[in-house]
């Protein structure tokens, strides 16, 4: 006869689990809803998850997947595609399993998990069961494969936020809870058996935030959404149009406004006019947002859109943050992606390049007052250094060789036709021959 206490594994087949003990309540938005998508209330801070312990039963974390403390620290992501602000599954497996152990057996009123990306890993997919660990056969880490309701485990629910149509990018909350806020039930631990979204090798779920709320907690403190702060502004002519997005960045909407649309609107179409080439149209709306979750890159541009450091632009507003934004719309301005559209056989501009003009632009028109891209240390002094080093070198080559050299080389990088010999053929001189001379120029005190 065999023994009654039968393993998790020999009953799985037997015992298939049902899951009709809790409502699945859904909520939905696009990547700025800022995690208010009703009818799910934003996430918790002080929730009892907060002081739970998670971990990974079965599965494995993605290498760019923080720990899973983040999925209890009561904090959000501040972009939708922010691996450092979610966790996530290894790329090319079919999800895992995540224990919580509450400490102590609870009485529960809602389970809450909040997710968030620009596709397919936006949605959520997962079997919830709940256990009050007192079973005689109780597994408290079953692996995959193994159904928990054959280890001393409650099914309570199953969810599935994926839409009908599309891929679900944005944010996603499912909470589980009963019919009239009646308890889910005493439980000390939760399991989330997860699946990837879709076939693809990357749609294991970015899950930010999971609550757990008790029954006996009469009022739970809630992350209040960002109030957007964005406006747009058209320059006097009509031509261009700049949106600056001072949401993260609150205390520098007066600033940006009085300080720095000035110098945007004076600038911006300088740079097109002094950046052209054959049948370019540079674009003609911009957009600044303050963003903080840049470490310390202070600001950068891709396509039409600078991101601006919200941590670092209030102790450079009387220093380097203006002059920064001038650099960044140079790389707007300058477009060299373009070249792989336009061009079958793009040729490779070197970074130091398109760096060293955006850098031009900045220290030598204008602020040439600042000094800036002086060379200071004569072993810094190589043509190819990039970004100030660089610039000095571009400033010498347009003062003695050739005053159009910045539109020639601006046109060749942008149509993917840049080449060395190039330096040959507009200045008489090869770009070691140029480099000799300008590093002698700074040796001599010149630059």
């Amino acid at each position: 006869m065999k023994s009654a206490l039968l393993t998790c594994v020999a009953l799985l087949a037997a015992s298939p689990a049902l899951f009709a003990a809790a409502e699945v309540t859904k909520g939905y938005g696009p990547s700025d809803a800022g995690f208010k998508l009703d009818p799910v209330l934003p996430p918790a801070i002080d929730d009892i998850a907060s002081k739970a312990t998670f971990s990974i039963i079965d599965g494995q974390k993605d290498g760019a997947s923080p720990d899973l403390a983040v999925l209890n620290d009561g904090k959000i992501p501040q972009s939708e595609d922010q691996p450092s602000a979610n966790f996530f599954f290894a790329n090319g497996s079919d999800g895992g399993r995540i224990g919580v152990d509450l400490g102590s057996v609870t009485s529960l009123r809602s389970i809450a998990t909040y997710s968030w990306h620009n596709k397919e890993r936006g949605p959520q997919l997962y079997k919830l069961y709940a256990a009050d660990g007192r079973a005689k056969n109780f597994n408290a880490a079953p692996k995959k494969g193994t159904d928990p309701a054959t280890c001393g485990w409650v099914p309570l629910a199953e969810v599935d936020t994926r839409p009908k149509t599309g891929d679900g990018a944005g944010q996603h909350a499912a909470e589980i809870s009963n019919k009239n806020r009646r308890p889910l039930g005493s439980y000390r631990y939760l399991l989330f058996d997860i699946s990837k979204t879709a076939e693809d090798a990357f749609a294991n779920t970015f899950f930010s935030e999971i609550d757990v709320v008790d029954a006996g907690q009469s009022e739970v403190q809630r992350i209040k959404p960002l109030e957007k702060i964005v406006k747009n502004y058209k320059s006097k002519d009509g031509k261009f149009r700049y949106i600056i997005d001072s949401t993260k960045a609150p205390a520098l909407t007066e600033w940006s406004e009085k300080e720095l649309l000035p110098v945007v609107e004076e600038w911006y179409p300088k740079l097109v006019a002094l950046l052209p080439s054959n049948g370019y149209r540079a674009p003609d709306q911009v957009t600044f947002e303050y963003r903080d979750d840049m470490g310390g890159t202070p600001a950068y541009a891709a396509g039409n859109k600078i991101s601006l450091s919200a941590p670092w632009f209030p102790g450079e507003l009387k220093r380097e943050a203006k002059g920064c934004v001038i650099h960044e719309m140079g790389h707007v301005v300058q477009n060299y992606w373009r070249a792989a559209q336009t061009n079958r056989n793009p040729k490779n501009t070197p970074g130091w390049i398109t760096e060293g003009i955006c850098d031009y632009i900045r220290w030598f028109l204008y602020e040439p007052q600042s000094q800036g891209a002086h060379v200071r240390d004569v072993n810094q002094a190589k043509y190819d250094a990039s970004y100030r080093v660089t610039a000095n070198f571009l400033d010498w080559v347009v003062d003695k060789k050739d005053k159009a050299l910045l539109q020639k080389l601006n046109e060749a990088a942008r149509e993917g036709k840049y080449e060395e010999k190039l330096w040959k053929d507009w200045t008489g001189s090869t770009l070691q021959e140029l480099g000799e001379d300008w590093k002698k120029a700074v040796k001599d005190g010149k630059r």
